[in-house]
């Protein structure tokens, strides 16, 4: 169910073009830096705890951003904005992988 809800509530949240929303929690972090690391093409490590997850998606993500998928520049913004609790639940990995291996934001044929 938590998998389901953080990707679910992820998933939601960036597809506003009027974005207003926060990550509410490491479980959404996760997901979101999954997705994020798929999208620029980064490795995360299996078994990543999510801080140091988003502290490679930040660094890989350009200060300039040429994506014209408001959904990407949704998502870099709720990771920018979240600061990880520290939260090593067993779900957290499987939250990374589950970002990673979702063609969300893989670009439309």
């Amino acid at each position: 169910m938590i998998l389901f809800c953080a990707k679910q509530g992820v998933e939601r949240k960036i597809s506003f073009s009027d974005f207003l929303s926060a990550m509410l929690s490491d479980y959404e972090c996760a997901y979101a830096c999954g997705l994020a690391a798929r999208r620029l093409r980064v490795k995360l490590e299996e078994g990543i705890s999510v801080e140091q997850a988003r502290k490679t998606v930040l660094e890989a993500i350009p200060e300039e951003l040429s994506d014209p998928d408001y959904r990407t520049a949704n998502l870099y913004k709720l990771i920018r904005d979240y600061e990880p609790e520290g939260l090593s639940a067993e779900e957290i990995p499987a939250l990374i992988a589950m970002g990673m291996e979702s063609s969300f934001l893989d670009p439309q044929p």
